[in-house]
Order: C-alpha cells, then structure tokens, then sequence
C-alpha cells in the first residue's frame, strides 16, 4: 500500500513552486481565499502559530508542517485570541527584507516559512478527496526532518538554477500529497483499490517507462485479471483510461526533456515513445498549447528572467 501511495502522488503535477519567509513579531494573522490549482504549506522554524481551515485548529510548533493540499480558504495567526476582523491591527509594518523575505516592525518571535506549490492536478482526481489540512509532526521524524531539510534548501539557497529548484520542489510536493494520502482523515472511496498490488505494481512499471507500447491484455495478465476487469480498475484508480494516462506521463516527460535539455525535437519524440515528429508536435501543441519548439523556446525564456532576478536581488 505504500508503494501505491507514493505512485498516486506522482499523478500531480508540481508546475511552480514559491518560498516566502517571514519573521513576525507582536500580533499578526492573516485570512486567504481559496486558490485554484494549487497547495500551501506553513512551516515554523521557530516560534508558531495557529491555522484555522474547514472547522479545524491546528497548532503549529517549531519544526512542524501543515499541508494544504488544495489551498482552502484558512486563516494563519500567532495565537487564537488574535482577530482578524480588521486586516489593519496585523502584521503591524510588514516590510520586505530581501528576495523573497519579509518582516514585522517587531522583533521576531516567530519565523514562518509559506510554500505555494502551483500544480496540474487534472491527472488526480482523487485531490478533492483529501482532508483540507495534514499536520506534518514530530511524530513522524523520519518524514519531518527530511521535509524541513529539504524546504531548507528551497529557502535558503536562492542561487539554484530554475530546473534544480523545480526537480526539488517537486518531490518535496509528492512526498508531501503521499502522506496527505496516508492521513486517516482522507476519505478516498478507492483505498482498496490502493491496497491492490498488482494494480499498483503494473500502474508503477507503466509510470516508469511510459515510452513503451504498453499492451492492456499483457499488463492485466500480470495482475491476474482479465482485460475488462483490470481495465475498469485501473480507470478507477487513475480517475481516466490506462491510454489516456499514459499519453499524459509521456507528454509530460517530453516537457521535461525540451526545457532542460537541448536535444532535437525528432530525438524528443523518439524518446517518449513517438514514431514520427509530425505526431508528437500536434500531440504535445493539443496538450500544451503551444509547439515543442515555442515551448523550449518559452521555458528558456522563463529561465533567464529568473536567473537575472535573482542575480539582481
């Protein structure tokens, strides 16, 4: 079951990832709306808060994580006394104090770290399944400390080229919607399905080699099932069919290759299981937008701002 978990969250597509810190002191709090297409995470390095989503409290202590997988609507406060009624009586003169980085007028007591990964979640449907909140403790040590070192590096090291920080913030991301898969609270109607580990163990070689000519009947003879039944199982679990998913993992590996490397867009194609360039280009353009060659020339576009900004900063 874990395994399947792990290979779940991989169905989410971690676009974007932003680091903000702050050091707050006095009384500071702050509500936010809902936001589309992505999840928050608050991580106290020192000091704490409280974060109030869907009827529920959390207290956040040093070291700890919450989770906001979908990004609900939440409040963030230093303690529960604190109102927000009026937005102007917190975070009394919030400035910035570098990239990335701001400050109350008042000394520090707390230093909170916000993460907003933006995502593609159309691949997991299983997303709205979630609880709105998983409280990341010492509890789980293991698990805790690898994701404070890991946000750690995130926030603390600014000069990490543009493909770097995004390969890190995306397994930060999936470690993260792994465990929010594993949290009691969640209320996926397919756990059992998770618990089938034929299904998990061919979707997981499916995944790792999305290129190949994957043939229905063969992986359902592998899981002991007929074709119909594995067929209808594994859409269940995948939330699309097993063709369509597949076709998604390769379009989106195709995206990684055409950002981060300069290989050929014939090479590309080839890669990720296309016999001809024509066919991937109108595939990928469906998917995306935009041509292979507009997108390679977009992702070295976004690159360089980011580079030079942070040169600048």
């Amino acid at each position: 079951m874990s395994a399947a978990f792990d290979e779940l969250a991989r169905s989410v597509v971690v676009r974007e990832t932003e680091v903000m810190r702050f050091a707050l002191g006095e009384r500071w709090g702050k509500r936010r709306p809902a936001q589309r297409a992505s999840a928050r995470v608050y991580a106290a390095l020192g000091g704490g808060g409280w974060v109030d989503v869907a009827r529920r409290r959390l207290a956040l202590g040093a070291g700890e994580l919450v989770f906001l997988p979908r990004a609900d609507e939440h409040a963030i406060r230093d303690r529960p006394s604190t109102s927000l009624d009026h937005p102007e009586a917190v975070c009394r003169g919030m400035h910035a104090v570098g990239e990335g980085a701001a400050a109350t007028a008042a000394a520090p007591e707390t230093h909170l770290v916000i993460v907003d990964l933006h995502l593609d979640a159309a691949g997991a449907p299983w997303l709205a399944l979630l609880p709105p909140a998983v409280h990341v403790t010492g509890e789980t040590p293991g698990l805790a400390r690898w994701l404070n070192e890991t946000l750690a590096l995130l926030a603390g090291a600014p000069d990490l080229s543009p493909a770097l920080r995004r390969s890190v913030g995306e397994t930060w991301g999936h470690a993260l919607f792994a465990s929010a898969l594993r949290d009691p609270a969640a209320s996926l109607p397919r756990r059992e399905a998770l618990r089938d580990e034929p299904i998990a163990a061919a979707l997981a070689r499916v995944r790792a080699a999305p290129e190949r000519a994957w043939e229905l009947a063969e992986l359902a003879r592998h899981a002991g099932l007929s074709r119909s039944a594995f067929a209808a199982r594994a859409t269940a679990l995948l939330g699309e069919p097993l063709g369509h998913h597949v076709r998604r993992l390769r379009l989106e590996r195709a995206a990684v290759l055409l950002g981060e490397t300069t290989l050929p867009v014939k090479v590309v194609a080839a890669r990720v299981g296309y016999d001809s360039e024509p066919a991937f280009a109108r595939a990928f353009a469906r998917a995306r937008g935009v041509s292979p060659i507009g997108y390679r020339q977009a992702r070295r576009r976004e690159d360089g701002a980011l580079a030079e900004g942070r040169a600048g900063g």
